[in-house]
């Protein structure tokens, strides 16, 4: 399997090369379009290595996938097992999707996953580990990042991608009734792409206000 690879370069990164021990995976909750307006936005000050679009398309934004990683600004304030701010450490792909605790994954999305993996299995010897795949969720979920979501299919990735070796538990911090409450707001999304990105966008932000303080209240 042989994909284009889209090469927009984004002004939000280091140029510094980054030691590759983590991949985290994050769900853009944007359309392509405001994805790419946000990561292009020298305002922003967010980015992510690939975004990968519902179709599979992909576009590298960061360099990472000819075996040397610039630094992104995908993670923030992050953590996993005593490690502090995996954007130092770390590359990040974003797909694209509203809100994965809300809408599936598509086919092209785990298939393009499955060829990028590939690419970084051969170049980064970390990523051969299944337990070095993470999610935004797993590693910010105390800020309230819920990404990518109750609906990434987390045990067909492994089995797809490290077929031979035990798959970590990934499970997803969104909790059931919170899932039920954003999958009833489907029904009130707005008709027009650009009223429903925004739409989606406030939902997302809702979620992780929502999961955050439920973390908060935990600890």
């Amino acid at each position: 399997m042989t994909l284009n690879v889209n090469r927009v370069k984004t002004a939000n990164r280091d140029d510094w090369l980054i030691p590759v021990d983590y991949l985290v995976i994050h769900y853009t909750a944007v359309d392509l379009k405001d994805t790419l307006d946000i990561f292009m936005n020298p305002e922003s000050c967010v980015s992510s290595h690939l975004v990968i679009d519902t179709d599979g398309e992909i576009y590298e934004l960061v360099d990472c996938l000819n075996g040397h990683a610039h630094r992104g600004w995908h993670a923030g304030v992050s953590e996993w097992e005593g490690v502090q701010g995996l954007n130092d450490c770390s590359i990040g792909i974003e797909l694209v999707n509203y809100n994965g605790n809300v809408f599936p994954f598509t086919e092209e999305q785990y298939q393009s996953l499955h060829w990028v993996m590939a690419r970084f299995k051969e170049h980064y010897p970390n990523l051969r580990n299944p337990e070095r795949v993470i999610g935004h969720e797993h590693i910010a979920g105390f800020r309230g990042k819920a990404d990518p979501g109750v609906l990434f299919d987390w045990s067909r990735f492994y089995q797809e991608n490290y077929p031979t070796l035990t798959a970590p538990l990934r499970p997803a911090i969104c909790p059931k009734a919170l899932q039920e409450s954003l999958m009833q707001l489907k029904e009130s999304e707005p008709e027009s792409q650009a009223a429903k990105s925004q739409f989606w966008r406030s939902v997302s932000l809702l979620t992780e206000t929502t999961v955050r303080l439920i973390e908060e209240a935990k600890g």
